[in-house]
C-alpha cells in the first residue's frame, strides 16, 4: 500500500472519530449502506435544513457499469457490487475532508466528490487506489463524458484527479492529471493573422463578451423582469417566488442568501461630515438603507460548512423603495403562518390551538392537516369566488368566515362532505388503522369498529392521537422548528422572512388555495423554491410556463446565478471601482470580483474616461492605446518611450509619437505586443513567449487557455527528449531549447495581467543588435 493512502485515510479516520462518528458503513450485495449506517452528512455538520444528504452508497456505478459494457470492457468489472474495502476508505476520507478540513457544502460533496470518485472506482474496479495509472483514469474521464452529455462529469473526474489524487500523492504512478488534462484540451479552431481577417471580425472580437455563457440570455433576464414586476401572482408559494426574485435582481444576492433573510432585516447607518454637518447640506445623502442576511461562503477557519454568517448589504438608494415594500409584503404575508410556528416553537406541540385531550370533528381537522379550506361541498362557481376572496383579503378574514360557514352548514346538514373530503380522511383512517396509532371515535368518545360504515359528521378523534399518529407516520407533516446557526448562535425558524407551508400541494398542484391562518405545517425556505421555478434542474413547472406569453417565452430557463454576474458585470461597466464592488458582496480580494466580469474588451476599455482635446486629437486607434496604457494593460518599448517623452516634453509631444506609432499594438494568442510589425517583422514569428521584451500579458480567458495547452505540449515534449538514450549535440540543444520555451510559458502563465514578462528580454524588433537589448 502506498504510504501516502495510509496516512490520507488514517488522517481523515481521526478527524472522524474525534467529531463523535463512527467510520464504518455496512452494505448489502450492491454496495448500499444497511441498518441506518448511511452518514447523514447534513446532520454531521450541524445541519438541520432540508435537502439532507447522505452518503449511503459505495458501490459501483451502474452508468460507468453501462459504459464499460458497450465498450466490451466487461472483463475489468463484473456487476453492481461493493466496492474494494480501499476504495470504500478512499471515499469516505474525501468526504471527512471535504466536510472538516476544507469546510465545503454537504451538497458539493455529494454530487461533486462521491459521484465522480465511484466513476472512476467503477472503471478501476480491478485495481486499488494507488494502483492506478494515466490509461485508467483516461478510461474513467470518457466514460463520465459519455455519460453526462453536458461533460460536466468528466470535468469532475479530471478535478478529483488533480485535486485528490495528484496533490495528496495517493497513486503510485502520479502524477496522472497530465494525461486527462490532454484530453480535455480543446482542439483550437483554423486562425487567420489579424491583418487578413476582414474588419467586421475585429469588431466582433471587440463585442464579444468573456464566460458569456455565465450571463441571462437578454430574452429571459427581460420575460423574468416582466413575469415578477408585473403579473399577479396566481398563488402564495408565487408571490413569495416573485419576491425573492425581484431582490435577487435589485441585489445580485445569491439563491441562498435570499431565501435566509431573516425577518429583522432592515438596517440603517447614518453618515455625518468631518466638520459636524450633514451630507445632506452640500447635496449628499444622511441614512443609508442596508440589508442584514446571512451571507455565504464565509466560514472561517474551524466553521462549519452550513454554520451562516451575519453581513449587511448596502441597498443603493434607486431601489430602497422597491426593496423596502418587497420585504414588508412577505412578512405581512407571512405572518399567520409565524404565528402558528412560534406557538409549535415553545409548545412543542403541532396543533397549538386545540387542546391535547379534545374530541374535534374528524372533518375540522381537515384545513389544519393538509391545508384545504374546503371540507364541505361547493358549485365551481362559489367555490372560485371563495378562492378569490380569500387570495384578495390580507386580513385572512376571510378564512374565518369560510370556515364558520362550512361548521353551521355541518351542523344543519344543508352541505355534504366535499369528495377530496372523503378520499383524504379514508386514508388518513386506513393508515391509522394499520399502524394502530389513530381512533376515529363517536361524539361520546367510543371508537367506531374498523368494519363499520362511518358517518363523517359524527367522526371525531383526540388531539393527543393525532399528533402521535403524524409523529410517527407522517414525519413530513412536522414543521421545521430545529433552529440554524449563525456565527455559532441558534437562529428559529420563525425568525426568518421567507418561511412558507410545507408542501403545499392543494395550489402547487391542485389550484386550489392554502389556508395560511390554520395549515399547521410550515417549512423553512430552500433554494429548490426558486431554482426549481427557474428551469435550472429537471423539467418541473416554471415561471415561465406559468405566465409566459408565447410559446417561446414558456421555453425559458435561467440560472440563479446568472443574475449576480450580470450586476456584478454592469457594476463595472458603470466604473464603479473594484474595491467597492468587492465590500459590496463581502468578498475577501478584489480578483473574486474579477472572475464576475463578463465586459467586452471595448466596455472595458470605454470605462476609461480621456479628457476631450485627447479623444478628439488622437483618433480611435490612439485613443485606445492611450487607455490601454493608462489601464496598465499594455507595456514594452513603445509604452517606456511614450513614459519618457510625457515626462520630458509633456502631454502633447507623448501623444504625437504615440499617433505615429499607434499600429504598433497587436493582440497575439499568449498577450499583446507594443511593437510595429509594419517596420519591424516579428523575427521570432510570435514565439512571444522566448523572452521578447515587447510581450504584454492579456486576462483574456482564450490567452490563458493557449498558454495552458502550450504548457502540456512542451511539458511532453521536454519528457520525450529526456527518455532518448543517446544524448547527441543536438538533443542536448533540442532539450535546451524546449526548457527555454517551457521556462517562458510558465512565466508568462504567472505573471500578472497588464505585467511585462520579460521586461529585460531581447528586444527582436532591432536586428542590426543581433537580439540583444
Amino acid at each position: 500500500m502506498n504510504s501516502h493512502f495510509a496516512a490520507f485515510v488514517q488522517t481523515n479516520k481521526s478527524v472522524l472519530i474525534a467529531k463523535g462518528h463512527g467510520w464504518d458503513i455496512s452494505t448489502d450485495s450492491i454496495g448500499k449502506a444497511t441498518n441506518g449506517s448511511a452518514w447523514n452528512l447534513t446532520k454531521m455538520v450541524g445541519g438541520v435544513a432540508s435537502p439532507m444528504h447522505y452518503l449511503g452508497h459505495l458501490g459501483t456505478e451502474a452508468t460507468a457499469l453501462s459504459y464499460m459494457v458497450a465498450n466490451s470492457m466487461t472483463s475489468r468489472c463484473g456487476p453492481e457490487s461493493p466496492l474494494s474495502t480501499h476504495w470504500q476508505d478512499l471515499i469516505k476520507a474525501a468526504v471527512v475532508d471535504q466536510l472538516f478540513v476544507r469546510h465545503n457544502s454537504t451538497g458539493h460533496v455529494v454530487l461533486s466528490i462521491v459521484r465522480p470518485l465511484r466513476v472512476l472506482a467503477t472503471c478501476c474496479s480491478a485495481k486499488e487506489p494507488w494502483q492506478i495509472n494515466a490509461d485508467d483514469v483516461m478510461v474513467a474521464f470518457r466514460a463520465a463524458k459519455s455519460i453526462q452529455e453536458s461533460g460536466k462529469l468528466g470535468d469532475l473526474v479530471a478535478a478529483l484527479v488533480k485535486g485528490l489524487f495528484d496533490q495528496n500523492h495517493l497513486a503510485d504512478a502520479g502524477p496522472l492529471y497530465p494525461a486527462v488534462a490532454t484530453l480535455r484540451a480543446t482542439p483550437g479552431t483554423h486562425r487567420k493573422a489579424r491583418f487578413v481577417q476582414s474588419a467586421d471580425r475585429i469588431r466582433e472580437a471587440l463585442e464579444e463578451r468573456k464566460r458569456s455563457d455565465r450571463l441571462p440570455s437578454r430574452r429571459a433576464l427581460w420575460e423574468l423582469v416582466r413575469i415578477v414586476m408585473t403579473e399577479q401572482p396566481r398563488t402564495f408559494m408565487d408571490e413569495l417566488r416573485f419576491a425573492a426574485l425581484r431582490i435577487m435582481i435589485v441585489t445580485g444576492f445569491r439563491i441562498g442568501e435570499v431565501v435566509t433573510l431573516p425577518l429583522d432585516w432592515r438596517r440603517y447607518r447614518s453618515h455625518t461630515m468631518s466638520s459636524g454637518r450633514l451630507p445632506s447640506s452640500l447635496g449628499g445623502i444622511d441614512r443609508s438603507l442596508l440589508i442584514r442576511h446571512f451571507a455565504e461562503k464565509q466560514n472561517t477557519e474551524g466553521g462549519s460548512s452550513l454554520n451562516l454568517r451575519e453581513a449587511t448589504h448596502h441597498v443603493p438608494r434607486m431601489f430602497e423603495s422597491i426593496v423596502g415594500e418587497t420585504l414588508e409584503r412577505v412578512a405581512s404575508l407571512t405572518d399567520p403562518l409565524r404565528m402558528t410556528l412560534r406557538k409549535q416553537e415553545s409548545s412543542g406541540q403541532l396543533f397549538t390551538a386545540l387542546h391535547e385531550k379534545q374530541l374535534v370533528p374528524l372533518l375540522h381537522l381537515l384545513p389544519y392537516i393538509s391545508g384545504n379550506p374546503f371540507w364541505l361541498e361547493f358549485d365551481d362557481v362559489e367555490k372560485e369566488q371563495w378562492i378569490v376572496r380569500c387570495r384578495m383579503d390580507d386580513s385572512r378574514e376571510t378564512f374565518d368566515n369560510l370556515f364558520d360557514l362550512q361548521v353551521k352548514a355541518l351542523i344543519s346538514g344543508s352541505r355534504n362532505p366535499s369528495g377530496t373530503a372523503y378520499v383524504y380522511l379514508n386514508r388518513m383512517r386506513r393508515a391509522g388503522l394499520q399502524s394502530g396509532r389513530l381512533s376515529i371515535r363517536d361524539s361520546s368518545g367510543v371508537p367506531w369498529g374498523s368494519h363499520e360504515r362511518l358517518r363523517w359528521r359524527e367522526c371525531y378523534v383526540r388531539m393527543d392521537e393525532v399528533e402521535n399518529f403524524l409523529r410517527h407516520e407522517k414525519k413530513t407533516k412536522y414543521s421545521d422548528t430545529e433552529p440554524l446557526k449563525v456565527d455559532g448562535t441558534p437562529l428559529q425558524t420563525a425568525d426568518l422572512l421567507f418561511i412558507h407551508p410545507k408542501r403545499s400541494l392543494i395550489e402547487e398542484r391542485s389550484d386550489g388555495v392554502c389556508d395560511v391562518t390554520r395549515y399547521v405545517s410550515i417549512s423553512r425556505p430552500s433554494t429548490d423554491m426558486l431554482s426549481l421555478a427557474l428551469g435550472e434542474y429537471g423539467k418541473n413547472e416554471t415561471i415561465f410556463d406559468r405566465y409566459g406569453r408565447t410559446d417561446d417565452d414558456r421555453r425559458l430557463t435561467l440560472k440563479s446565478h446568472s443574475l449576480r454576474h450580470l450586476q456584478n458585470t454592469e457594476l463595472f461597466r458603470l466604473g464603479i471601482a473594484d474595491s467597492i464592488i468587492t465590500k459590496r458582496w463581502n468578498r475577501t480580494s478584489i480578483a473574486q470580483s474579477y472572475e464576475y466580469d463578463h465586459r467586452t474588451l471595448a466596455e472595458d476599455l470605454d470605462a476609461i474616461d480621456l479628457p476631450e482635446e485627447v479623444e478628439f486629437s488622437a483618433g480611435e486607434k490612439t485613443a485606445t492605446v492611450y487607455k490601454m496604457i493608462k489601464a496598465g494593460k499594455a507595456s514594452g518599448p513603445i509604452v517606456d518611450d511614450f513614459r519618457r517623452i510625457q515626462n520630458d516634453d509633456g502631454e502633447d509631444a507623448a501623444l504625437e509619437f504615440l499617433r505615429a506609432e499607434a499600429d504598433g499594438f497587436h493582440a497575439t494568442p499568449y498577450g499583446t505586443c507594443v511593437s510595429s510589425f509594419t517596420v519591424s517583422p516579428c523575427p521570432k514569428h510570435l514565439q512571444c513567449f522566448d523572452g521578447c521584451r515587447h510581450l504584454t500579458t492579456s486576462d483574456r480567458p482564450e490567452v490563458r487557455r493557449n498558454l495552458e495547452k502550450l504548457e502540456i505540449k512542451l511539458s511532453f515534449a521536454v519528457e520525450d527528449i529526456s527518455k532518448r538514450k543517446a544524448m547527441t549535440i543536438g538533443a542536448a540543444n533540442q532539450i535546451k531549447h524546449a526548457e527555454a520555451m517551457l521556462g517562458g510559458v510558465r512565466k508568462l502563465l504567472a505573471a500578472a495581467p497588464g505585467e511585462s514578462v520579460f521586461p529585460d528580454g531581447r528586444d527582436y524588433s532591432k536586428p542590426n543588435s543581433g537580439g540583444k537589448v
